[in-house]
């Protein structure tokens, strides 16, 4: 991984120059250090410790180039060239010495600046591209080494083809600079045998040639050759030529890779979507459980308290019977009627089980059905909590309209409505408590007068696990198992809006479910 340039030192005679410079490198959060002459410059490098040098090469008490010959590690301490100065001899010496680049200054300043924060942006990328130079010459290997490393590029040198090929399969590469001339193989046949290498086939190859006649370039390129450069180079050229062919590789890279994911996406795209279909499946299968699994509590307290009555009143009968025994007052009338009433009463018991019951029973298939009917069902489970909590409840019947659908799901959504209605009002304490329903063919509408949902969560209300009841056991399952039912199972809307009176929740069944 790449050191990150933190520290800069802009040495700069323009104080206008200088300012904007550092300035614009402040508000990218660099440290900037401003020496106005050489002395200065100097007197900064002893004291402190820079990653990356801006320089001015004409500066009042010397010439900047002397600074750059001065700096013991040019691989530690990068420097970038800003000048006026057009000496295409003195901008090659320099890139010898390992400068990043060579910026004139024109009348757009900007733009200059722009450059140099292009090339900190480049050396800062998190990981360093690697070269291979295949070159017999030693000089020019440590040339290359000299003038790529400062950029943070990774350069491995081979001496043959047999020691470059060995490296090329031993790792990866993102550029290839390959003389022609070598002592073992020709440079066009270690052309041949890398493109018949499918592990190399897009990697970019940038040829060193002493000679550039026609032919042999013509030779170079047909042969799987990107660029062609001819010995010796210029520096800069040459930098610039690497700069290009890595940025290429990079982006074609990323090309092939999303390319390959399209492709795969493209021939298992129906294996995927039902991969994710089921995995939606068990998701909402096991929230739904959870959704049960949470009104059955409030199941088993409106089955406790539809119990009661008749248990009381069996008991009672059980105590008249043994008190009209002890008394020898129990004859045979009325023998027939507590056996009567405790019938009655058992009935009762039974009947509520089996409603209940029903209630927690899977739907296998569809059945035709109306709100009125679900309706009813509802109510003969909640009424009697209703009626203890001192909730009233209207039931305006507008019209009638049969549909399949799997009817329990249903009956479990009104049902968690009205309970989540009742919450409300007892929690608010509502005097008059009421709750309305609306039923219209295919509409049905629950409604209650506890003043309605507060505007910052009433967009979220729907949202697996939200729930403004966790202090009272709120799982946040309720009405987003609701809404799955609804718009998912029986391909209809749930939807909830404010009134004057509080919260109305509607459901709307299409008309493709009509029977």
């Amino acid at each position: 991984m790449a050191s990150k340039l933190k520290k800069i030192l802009i040495i700069e005679d323009s104080k206008t120059i200088n300012n904007i410079i550092s300035k614009t490198l402040s508000n990218l959060d660099f440290e900037t250090s401003q020496a106005f002459t050489l002395a200065q410059a100097k007197e900064f490098l002893t004291s402190n410790k820079y990653d990356l040098i801006i320089l001015d090469l004409h500066l009042p008490d010397g010439e900047g180039s002397n600074l750059i010959s001065s700096i013991k590690s040019l691989t530690k301490t990068k420097v970038i060239v800003l000048t006026s100065t057009h000496n295409n001899d003195l901008r090659e010496e320099l890139f010898e010495f390992g400068i990043l680049d060579y910026i004139i200054k024109d009348k757009n300043l900007m733009y200059s600046i722009n450059e140099i924060v292009k090339i900190i942006n480049t050396l800062n990328h998190v990981n360093k591209n690697k070269i291979l130079i295949i070159d017999d010459s030693k000089i020019i290997c440590m040339q290359v080494k000299t003038i790529l490393e400062p950029r943070n590029y990774i350069v491995h040198t081979a001496y043959t083809s047999k020691e470059g090929m060995l490296k090329l399969r031993e790792e990866s590469y993102d550029l290839l600079v390959l003389d022609m001339e070598l002592p073992d193989i020709h440079g066009l046949k270690v052309l041949e045998l890398l493109r018949k290498d499918k592990r190399h086939k897009s990697l970019p190859v940038l040829v060193l040639s002493g000679t550039s006649t026609p032919q042999i370039i013509r030779d170079v390129l047909k042969n799987g050759a990107n660029d062609f450069l001819k010995k010796p180079f210029v520096f800069e050229e040459f930098i610039l030529k690497i700069d290009l062919w890595i940025d290429y590789f990079l982006k074609t890279k990323a090309l092939e890779e999303k390319t390959q994911e399209l492709q795969y996406l493209n021939t298992n795209l129906g294996n995927l979507v039902m991969q994710e279909v089921e995995k939606n499946s068990k998701k909402d299968k096991i929230l739904f459980q959870q959704s049960r699994h949470a009104q059955m509590g409030e199941m088993i307290a409106m089955i406790a308290h539809q119990w009661r009555q008749p248990l009381s009143a069996i008991n009672s009968a059980a105590v008249v019977m043994e008190q009209k025994i002890k008394m020898k007052k129990f004859n045979d009338e009325l023998a027939k009627d507590i056996s009567a009433k405790i019938q009655k009463y058992t009935t009762h018991l039974s009947d509520t089980i089996d409603d209940f019951r029903n209630f927690f029973k899977p739907n296998k298939e569809q059945q035709t059905t109306n709100f009125q009917i679900i309706y009813e069902k509802v109510i003969s489970l909640i009424e009697p909590t209703l009626v203890k909590n001192n909730i009233k409840i209207d039931c305006n019947i507008i019209s009638v309209k049969d549909f399949e659908t799997f009817e329990n799901e249903l009956v479990q959504v009104l049902l968690n409505l009205i309970k989540n209605a009742e919450d409300i009002l007892m929690q608010k304490d509502i005097k008059d408590k009421q709750i309305s329903i609306i039923i219209d063919g295919l509409l049905l509408s629950v409604e209650d007068n506890a003043g309605g949902i507060p505007i910052d969560i009433i967009d979220k209300i729907f949202d697996p696990y939200f729930s403004t009841k966790t202090k009272k056991g709120g799982t946040g399952l309720g009405l987003y198992m609701s809404k799955t039912i609804i718009e998912d199972h029986c391909c209809g809307e749930l939807n909830v809006q404010n009134t004057k009176n509080g919260a109305l929740f509607q459901i709307i069944l299409k008309d493709i479910l009509d029977v």
